[in-house]
């Protein structure tokens, strides 16, 4: 074990492992995973929310552009002792499925209503993954680029018939003691911001928690006593405007830092459970914002390659890769003559220099063409013409109307006014219902190779933990319930 740590703490400066390395990282899981009966004494499950087959194949390019070869999540389909299926990752009440209903399909094995975070329609709360895991002696850690209540994160931990009960959530943690937590959301654990006027931070310091705010803390975080780091009042900044901002990164830490200082930290434990999410995938495709969710898929491939590295000096280390859906679909559109037009047109996502939601706060203040057209110039690259800057005006003013329902909002027009600069399309901003790809390497992971339901994971985790339990489930409701307004938080551009 200490030969272990101390390979892996060598190996804690790197942001990415070679491109050779991967099948020796591999190899070694492999030879963990076939032996008889093995059993992971580490569970990492990486989430890349919202990644639609469309935002990993624009992410796989985007990558080659700029990093000269593409995901390690690619990489790693064929390769010897990976396994790779399809997921049905349905709620219970519709085809489509919000994050917290996916997450408590992996976090207590029984589908609910979108919405809700591991209860039942009738208000019943579920045995979360985490409080099982916890009462056979297992660490358990959260890290996203989320808010750390958000949906993905408090599905392993916690019940709540509402996900946005976030003030209740950041309680929970307390209360089960979840070691490690990492990621935004500062506000709610703020006694300014709350309205009952806890100060969980002071609470979460007293229960002997180290409490952080800055990139430099966790760097010097002490590794005997749990943690709280909470970078930003919400979610953490988009890795398009983080990269550019050097105040940004003295503040807040990537994903890549935040997995690699959490396994330091877990690794420690002779069993530990380790939920990393890159969240802002997701919010960057609900805003139909290709530029930026390609960038944070990057840097969710980062956090991938410090788990790989990990798994490399620990094989008895299982890793999941997944999504809990996907999101407005894009796709890189033909055009031009034989298609000719759509590679210079994509390698265009080169030239931005500003996510959508950097843009906002001085689009809702331009009211002429001009004004328009220098911002998104100078953001984008793009020169937009004034008849289409005109008509973008007209939308951002509802005062032009939209054939398609699931299109009318500003951030989808932008996405559209983009799409003839960038060649990339999307369906709306919305949920949508595709069967997600999942991958697995380590000990277990020949548990993943049939076509699941999105409640198999739960149920296999708990086999290889040796945990025989089941929570109670309901048979499937009817296509009704919430609005996407209701379950999907993502704030709106204008």
């Amino acid at each position: 074990m200490l030969t272990s740590r101390r390979a892996f703490f060598r190996r804690a400066g790197l942001v990415t492992a070679s491109a050779a390395a991967v099948p020796a990282l591999v190899r070694s899981a492999q030879a963990a995973a076939t032996a008889p009966g093995a059993r992971p004494r580490h569970i990492i499950q990486l989430v890349s929310d919202g990644t639609s087959s469309g935002t990993w194949t624009l992410a796989d390019h985007f990558s080659t552009l700029t990093r000269g070869r593409g995901l390690r999540f690619f990489e790693l389909l064929g390769q010897p002792g990976v396994s790779a299926t399809s997921v049905n990752m349905r709620s219970l009440n519709s085809l489509v499925t919000d994050s917290a209903a996916a997450s408590s399909s992996w976090g207590c094995g029984s589908r609910v209503v979108n919405g809700a975070l591991n209860c039942l329609p009738d208000g019943r709360p579920l045995r979360t993954l985490y409080s099982l895991f916890a009462e056979i002696g297992w660490k358990r850690g959260l890290v996203t680029t989320t808010e750390i209540t958000h949906a993905t994160p408090a599905g392993f931990a916690t019940n709540a018939t509402a996900r946005g009960s976030a003030n209740d959530i950041a309680v929970q943690y307390l209360e089960r003691k979840v070691e490690v937590l990492l990621g935004g959301g500062s506000t709610f654990f703020d006694p300014a911001k709350r309205k009952d006027k806890r100060d969980l931070r002071a609470e979460f310091r007293a229960a002997g928690y180290t409490v952080m705010e800055r990139a430099g803390e966790l760097d010097q975080a002490p590794l005997d006593r749990p943690w709280l780091g909470t970078f930003y009042p919400s979610h953490l900044p988009y890795t398009l405007d983080w990269r550019s901002d050097r105040k940004l990164r003295e503040r807040v830490p990537s994903l890549a830092a935040m997995t690699r200082r959490a396994l330091t930290k877990l690794e420690r434990a002779d069993h530990f459970i380790l939920q990393v999410e890159g969240g802002r995938v997701d919010h960057a495709a609900h805003a139909n914002d290709i530029t930026a969710a390609v960038h944070d898929l990057i840097a969710f491939d980062e956090a991938l390659e410090v788990c790989l590295d990990f798994q490399g000096q620990t094989p008895d280390t299982l890793i999941v890769i997944t999504t809990d859906h996907g999101t407005a679909n894009p796709g890189l559109n033909g055009t031009g003559k034989e298609y000719g037009q759509s590679s210079p047109l994509f390698a265009h996502t080169l030239k931005v220099s500003r996510s959508f939601e950097s843009l906002a706060p001085e689009l809702k203040k331009i009211t002429d063409v001009a004004a328009l057209q220098r911002l998104l110039a100078d953001a984008t690259g793009y020169k937009v013409p004034e008849a289409k800057a005109a008509l973008f005006l007209t939308a951002m003013q509802k005062k032009a109307p939209v054939l398609y329902d699931g299109m009318n909002g500003a951030e989808m027009q932008l996405g559209q006014l983009q799409a003839n600069y960038l060649g990339v399309g999307f369906t709306s901003g919305a949920h949508t219902a595709d069967f997600v790809p999942l991958l697995a390497l380590g000990p277990g992971a020949e548990r993943f190779r049939a076509f699941l339901q999105n409640t198999d994971v739960f149920h296999h985790y708990l086999a290889l933990a040796g945990i025989d339990f089941r929570n109670p489930t309901v048979p499937l409701l009817a296509e009704t319930g919430p609005s996407a307004a209701d379950v999907e938080d993502v704030p709106a551009l204008v």
